[in-house]
């Protein structure tokens, strides 16, 4: 009789072990549930990634078609030109992605029960929230990389290519039947061009960059110059079965006259390229301690250095704006129960706006200096971040109850599903 009653002893102290391994290995870093969770959201992520960033670049988009299609840009220039803009894109897009994919998952999670269950088993609304702050922490890293150092690379480049588009684009629309001054020293004359051919005919050309004499150069045809490191660009006209007659400033009795069978006609010169390259570059355009240098020296010498003051704080609010909005979503998707991706999406959206709102608001207020920049652009990470720890603390009270009390729920829940196995039973 001793011997039986220790057996029942003995065999219903177990459980406790067993349950307590079982949450052990749940609560151990990257167990099955947060590997389930970090990849439905990546799923989530870059769908958001996709939509955003095409959203976003519409206009651009329009921009570009144009350039191929009226101006004759080369489509490699214009692919350039898209991959430039990218980074500055990504910026923005990668906070709203971060907020739809938690929102998404921890929505389905929440709509399918599986949040109730894992808080049952003994995890915390923190514990949850785990993959997801995780998810933000490493967004966070990727926007700053950008924001620090691809962005302001990707910036130069764009606004060097396009500089030089515009002035090639002078090239490539050569209006009929007028003189073309675009360029100073140049007067160009087309009779007749054709655009699919890129072919120019009856061209006259009044050349007066050469302090010492003046040239006029008469040809029957002409195309697009190009050289091969330009991607393409056009940097002056190939003029065919023409003639070059060459004056004298000083000496006008000095005169001769040359008859050519093919004349290259430099228009952008290595040095108006170099003055394109050389131009003044804007905040968007610096690294960090080029920004620090250069609101130092403004400081310094009783400068507006609130713009740059500006760049320099966007470029740490924006990549922080992923953790906090990775913090709103997972107790935002629980407390609304039913968040799929459609609600998700409207939310993120929302949200996204909101935040611009404040960001372009305190960005403009800040570059005029009418408050501090550092307000200007921290201010609505601040308002996030308010409602990021009211939504945590509201959803995660019952992470401060005892653990008695956990224990005591989870025995009713147990008590109840017996009972109704021993009805179901009879």
């Amino acid at each position: 009789m001793q011997h039986s009653d220790r057996v029942p002893r003995t065999s219903h102290s177990t459980p406790p072990t067993n349950g307590t391994t079982v949450l052990t290995r749940r609560l151990r870093p990257f167990c099955l549930i947060d590997r389930h969770l970090l990849k439905e959201m990546t799923a989530s992520f870059a769908l958001g990634i996709g939509t955003f960033t095409f959203v976003l670049l519409m206009d651009q988009m329009m921009r570009v078609m144009d350039l191929i299609i009226n101006k004759g840009a080369p489509v490699g220039v214009v692919l350039r030109l898209i991959l430039y803009v990218l980074p500055f894109s990504l910026t923005v897009t990668i906070p709203m992605s971060v907020l739809l994919a938690v929102l998404a998952t921890y929505g389905r999670a929440s709509s399918e029960g599986e949040a109730i269950v894992l808080k049952t088993s003994g995890l915390s609304l923190y514990r949850l929230m785990a993959p997801g702050v995780l998810f933000g922490i490493v967004a966070t890293v990727a926007t700053l990389w950008i924001s620090a150092l691809v962005q302001p690379i990707s910036t130069t480049a764009f606004k060097t290519l396009t500089h030089q588009l515009s002035r090639t684009q002078a090239l490539i629309a050569l209006e009929e039947g007028i003189f073309n001054t675009g360029y100073p020293g140049l007067a160009i004359y087309v009779d007749r061009s054709e655009k699919q051919s890129r072919t120019l005919h009856g061209i006259l050309v009044i050349d007066q960059r050469n302090q010492a004499d003046q040239h006029l150069i008469i040809a029957q045809e002409g195309k697009l110059l190009t050289k091969d490191d330009e991607a393409g660009l056009p940097t002056g006209l190939q003029l065919s079965k023409g003639t070059l007659q060459i004056s004298s400033r000083d000496n006008p009795a000095r005169y001769r006259n040359l008859d050519f069978e093919t004349y290259d006609l430099q228009i952008l010169t290595d040095s108006t390229l170099a003055k394109t390259v050389a131009r003044t570059r804007q905040g968007k355009e610096m690294k960090l301690e080029e920004l620090r240098s250069e609101i130092a020296r403004l400081n310094k010498d009783g400068g507006k250095a609130w713009p740059l003051q500006v760049e320099l704080h966007k470029k740490f609010a924006l990549p922080i704006a992923c953790l906090i909005l990775s913090m709103i979503g997972a107790p935002l998707a629980i407390r609304i129960k039913k968040a799929g991706r459609g609600v998700s999406l409207a939310l993120s959206v929302a949200f996204a706006v909101f935040y611009y709102i404040l960001l372009a608001t305190g960005e403009s207020l800040g570059s005029r200096g009418r408050i501090d920049p550092a307000i200007g652009v921290w201010f609505p990470n601040l308002t996030l971040g308010i409602i990021a720890i009211g939504l945590v603390l509201a959803e995660g009270r019952e992470a401060v109850l005892p653990t008695r009390v956990h224990s005591l729920i989870s025995k009713a829940i147990s008590f109840q599903r017996s009972a109704f196995n021993k009805r179901k039973s009879c």
